[in-house]
C-alpha cells in the first residue's frame, strides 16, 4: 500500500518512512514537486488547498497503472497531511473535531498509529456541527459558492438532488475527508469527480474573492468531498471501518486553522 504525505513547505519534525511526501510547490529533498510532472497543477493550491496535490496523486496513480489496468476493489492507499493524519486509535487533547499533539511527541510514534489491518477503512469519523451543514457553512464563506458548486456536481452527475438536499440539512460532516486510508480505485474515480466540478465551478459560477476566501472552491468541494465519503462508509462493512478524530500537530493548546 503506497501511503502519501501532502505537504507545502518542509515538515519540522519526523514523518514516518514508508509516507511518500509530496507537494505541487517546491519544498525541498525529499518532498516530490508533482507539479513537474504535471504542470497544470502549478500555483492552484492557492485556490483549491491541498486538493491540488491530490489531484496529482491522482494522475501519478492512474500513470502507475500497468497498462491502465485499474487494481483491485480492495487494494488501499493512504493520504496524510504534513499535520494532520488519521489514526488507529485516539490521540492528543480533542480540540474542535481534532486531537492535538505537541510535535515533540513525533519521534516516539510507532507505524502502527497509522496503519489498521489490511483493508480497512481509516478515517475522522462523522462530526457533529450543532447545526446544518449549509448553516455552518454560511456563517464562514459565501454560501451562494457552496450551493452553486453542489448544483454542478448535480449536473455533473457527481451527486443527485436527494443525495445534495439530504448532506446539507444535517448536521453531521466528515471535517477532514483528505486524510484517510481509502481504496485506491474509489479515490481515484472521486478525485476525477472533484476535479471535474471545481473546473465547471471556475469556468462558470466562480466569482472572484480576496484573502481567506480566495478558496472558495476548496472549501466547497471539501464539502461534496465529504458526501462522498459518506457514501462510501454506508458500502464498506463495519468491522472494517476505524474512526478516530484526526491527529493534529501543533504548538498550540486550541486548533487553529491555516494549514
Amino acid at each position: 500500500m503506497r501511503y502519501f504525505c501532502l505537504t507545502h513547505k518542509p515538515v519540522e519534525w519526523p514523518i514516518p518512512t514508508f509516507m511518500e511526501q509530496v507537494s505541487t510547490v517546491p519544498v525541498g529533498d525529499g518532498v516530490l514537486n508533482l507539479a513537474e510532472q504535471y504542470p497544470e497543477l502549478a500555483g492552484r493550491g492557492t485556490v483549491i488547498s491541498e486538493y491540488a496535490t491530490l489531484f496529482g496523486i491522482r494522475r501519478m496513480l492512474e500513470d502507475s497503472w500497468t497498462d491502465g489496468a485499474e487494481p483491485p476493489s480492495d487494494e488501499m492507499v493512504g493520504i496524510a497531511h504534513y499535520r494532520r493524519f488519521a489514526v488507529t486509535r485516539p490521540m492528543g487533547t480533542p480540540s474542535f473535531v481534532y486531537g492535538l499533539v505537541r510535535p515533540e511527541i513525533m519521534p516516539t510514534v510507532t507505524d502502527d498509529l497509522f496503519l489498521p489491518a489490511p483493508g480497512t477503512l481509516l478515517l475522522p469519523p462523522p462530526a457533529d456541527l450543532g447545526m446544518t451543514v449549509v448553516t455552518q457553512y454560511g456563517a464562514a464563506h459565501h454560501v451562494r459558492d457552496l450551493l452553486h458548486f453542489l448544483g454542478l456536481a448535480i449536473d455533473l452527475g457527481v451527486a443527485d438532488d436527494k443525495q445534495v438536499a439530504s448532506f446539507l440539512g444535517q448536521n453531521v460532516m466528515i471535517a477532514a475527508p483528505t486524510v484517510g486510508i481509502y481504496p485506491v480505485r474509489w479515490l481515484v474515480e472521486t478525485l476525477t469527480a472533484l476535479e471535474r466540478v471545481i473546473d465547471a465551478f471556475e469556468s462558470s459560477a466562480a466569482v472572484p474573492r480576496e484573502g481567506y476566501q480566495r478558496r472558495a472552491a476548496g472549501f466547497a468541494c471539501e464539502r461534496l468531498h465529504s458526501m462522498l465519503t459518506l457514501g462510501l462508509v454506508t458500502t464498506w462493512p463495519d468491522q472494517r471501518i476505524v474512526f478516530n478524530r484526526a491527529m493534529v500537530v501543533s504548538t498550540e493548546d486550541r486548533y487553529q486553522d491555516g494549514g
